[in-house]
């Protein structure tokens, strides 16, 4: 029979009796005096058995099961396995449909189909023991962060070195700390720091460069003015997820660890990034919304950064609406900087230009017959409209003076005769006020209409042009990659259209699609 063992041990029970050498040396004798061959060991360390995530040996356990790579799986007891309930039910009808054995060498015996209900029971016992021993846990780090009586810090941490149970200055990272508040004092923001840093060539542990998020984090974090806050995030056992405490469960410590920057020169820094937050608020909740139907839709093809699109005054005052790499609006140019990018600049107008192009290729419909449709059906719309407003304004003039003759004649102020003879008058009166009145509203309706129709024409005209053409086109667009020479603008329902550029000078391009694009 071919064997393999599973072995697991969590953080908390690694010192206890049961350690993971001791379940690895009782089940390779176990497979021993069985006779059986050891075919593979399957160990997690430090890992916790109320979850699958993150048990990479498990999973490959159950991987090499359906591969039918083994027989019998041997393992300390159940709760080795899993101390969740759903999740062990789950494991033993893969383990039954895969017509494998496991076998527990503390007692000594297979699981059989028969224990389906004590072994349950012990899942939910075993569950139960693991959410009160989170709790302990939790409960037990609280008091620790209570007292104060040690801070943790990650491997992450900038400028601090843990020693033991102190948090000591590093002095080397320190300076790269005290130099990032001293630039945010002068007004330089998380940008233009990191760029500035870069050209220092200060680096971060791991080699790469200081990021602006890096920055803002070193800027925004109060232990490098002595102060750590805790208890802001706990492990939930249910959700198995990292849960955010409320700021009033926060447990805030002053003065518990040495300070890299006084407590004035960090409130300032602070501020400085508070109003700078207030000013971006300030322009996103403004007209001006940098939204655009093409953003995180180009991407620079030198260094797969997105292009942002921004506005610039040339040394004579025009302004301009260009796309750029981001790395180079970031970095500069990369002949100064080893991360900027040196890739082109594409004006609005051009690449406007340049869908519009594609878009007529594509679409191929009849501009001036939808024109002639469109001002036909305005036409018609209209000539209704005036027939409809005259007729019931006489409609209304005609019954009101009716209303009131009829209600004198009524009331006997008027003979039937005087009724009669008035009624008439009106009558004539009615014809000929309506004569003029058509006459005059209709010479005027139609100069109105004729101006108005002229306007609309133009504005349709306009906008076939240009607009409707790019606004079908953008709505299929899945990408545009920017090279130096040429621009690959990628569809989702047609084919990838090539678009060469030639440069004439710093200013002009020339835009040309490919021949070979249908």
């Amino acid at each position: 029979m071919r064997a393999v063992i599973y072995c697991r041990v969590s953080t908390e029970e690694q010192t206890q009796a049961n350690s993971l050498e001791n379940q690895i040396k009782q089940c390779l004798e176990t497979i021993t005096k069985n006779e059986w061959i050891h075919i593979c060991s399957y160990i997690d360390e430090g890992k916790s058995g109320t979850t699958i995530k993150n048990r990479n040996a498990y999973q490959k356990l159950l991987q090499d099961m359906e591969q039918d790579k083994f027989d019998i799986i041997v393992v300390k007891n159940q709760d080795r396995l899993m101390r969740n309930t759903r999740e062990w039910y789950r494991f033993i009808d893969k383990l039954m449909r895969n017509e494998k054995k496991l076998y527990f060498y503390m007692e000594n015996k297979f699981y059989s189909p028969d224990d389906t209900l004590i072994t349950g029971i012990k899942a939910i016992l075993a569950e139960e023991y693991s959410r009160d021993l989170s709790k302990k846990i939790n409960n037990a780090h609280r008091n620790r962060q209570k007292n104060g009586s040690s801070v943790l810090i990650t491997s992450k941490t900038w400028g601090y070195d843990k020693k033991g149970k102190d948090v000591v200055i590093n002095e080397k990272e320190a300076e790269i700390v005290r130099l990032i508040y001293t630039l945010c004092l002068q007004g330089y923001g998380s940008r233009c720091i990191s760029k500035i840093l870069s050209e220092k060539g200060i680096k971060g542990r791991t080699g790469n460069e200081f990021s602006e998020v890096t920055i803002r984090r070193i800027i925004r974090n109060p232990l490098f003015k002595g102060t750590v806050i805790m208890n802001k995030r706990h492990m939930d056992f249910e959700t198995k997820k990292i849960i955010c405490t409320e700021q009033k469960e926060w447990i805030i410590h002053k003065n518990i660890v040495p300070e890299i920057v006084t407590e004035q020169i960090w409130q300032k820094a602070n501020e400085i990034m508070d109003k700078r937050c207030d000013i971006q608020r300030t322009i996103k909740k403004g007209k001006n919304k940098e939204n655009y139907e093409l953003s995180s839709k180009i991407y620079c093809g030198e260094c797969n950064s997105v292009y942002w699109r921004r506005h610039r005054k040339t040394t004579k005052g025009v302004k301009i609406v260009e796309w750029s790499c981001s790395q180079y609006i970031k970095r500069g140019r990369k002949t100064f900087c080893k991360s900027g990018c040196d890739n082109i600049h594409i004006k609005n107008e051009d690449l406007e230009e340049i869908l519009c192009n594609i878009s007529k290729r594509i679409c191929e419909y009849k501009r001036e017959e939808i024109i002639k449709n469109a001002v036909n059906i305005l036409k018609e719309v209209l000539e209704e409209k005036e027939d409809t407003q005259y007729l019931q304004e006489q409609k209304e003039k005609i019954m009101k003076k009716k209303e009131i003759l009829l209600d004198r004649y009524l009331e006997q102020d008027i003979s039937l005769e005087l009724f009669q003879r008035k009624n008439e008058i009106l009558e004539k009166e009615y014809v000929v006020c309506c004569k003029t009145i058509t006459q005059k509203a209709q010479q005027e309706e139609i100069e109105t209409n004729q101006e108005r129709l002229c306007s609309i024409e133009s504005e349709i005209k306009y906008i076939s042009e240009k607009e409707l053409y790019i606004y079908k086109l953008i709505n299929h667009i899945e990408k545009i990659e920017v090279y130096q020479n040429k621009l690959q603008i990628y569809f989702d329902t047609f084919d990838t259209i090539q678009i060469k550029i030639e440069q004439y000078s710093n200013k002009a391009k020339k835009f040309t699609i490919c021949e070979n694009n249908k």
